[in-house]
């Protein structure tokens, strides 16, 4: 059941000029490493919160290229979170914020992703879906 869990939607966002490349935000807060995500708002759908936190997070806009399986995991502060997940392809790189708030963001080549995330969770996560996300590069 979700009815209970936070939900947050996010993405792993490709390269428009080399979609070899995976953008990864560093939280100046936090200190880590992770994909562009954040809270659904009341009313809004998961798909929508995603268009809208990539857009806020780092100033692009993107079309999605595929829904990936959802990342559930437990955080102190929200509990347990369910986060809807899309593999996206970025419509303008040069649109790109180069710091949001105190994060910043940065283009990794998909094959050092893995190893700059920060939770292991995540990596593993990752993982799972890179063969998945693979035929886009």
């Amino acid at each position: 059941m979700n009815e209970n869990k936070t939900k947050k939607a996010g993405a792993i966002i490709l390269s428009n000029l080399d979609s070899s490349n995976i953008l990864l935000l560093h939280s100046g807060k936090e200190k880590d490493w992770q994909f562009p995500k954040g809270h659904v708002e009341d009313g809004e759908d998961y798909i929508d919160a995603m268009y809208r936190e990539v857009k806020e997070e780092t100033g692009l806009d993107v079309e999605i290229l595929s829904e990936l399986p959802n990342y559930e995991y437990f955080n102190d502060i929200d509990g347990d979170i369910i986060l809807k997940m899309w593999c996206v392809k970025s419509k303008d790189d040069s649109k790109l914020k180069k710091e949001f708030e105190t994060d910043n963001l940065i283009w990794f080549h998909y094959d050092e992703v893995a190893d700059i995330l920060t939770y292991d969770t995540l990596k593993k996560y990752y993982n799972e879906v890179l063969p998945s996300i693979s035929s886009f590069f």
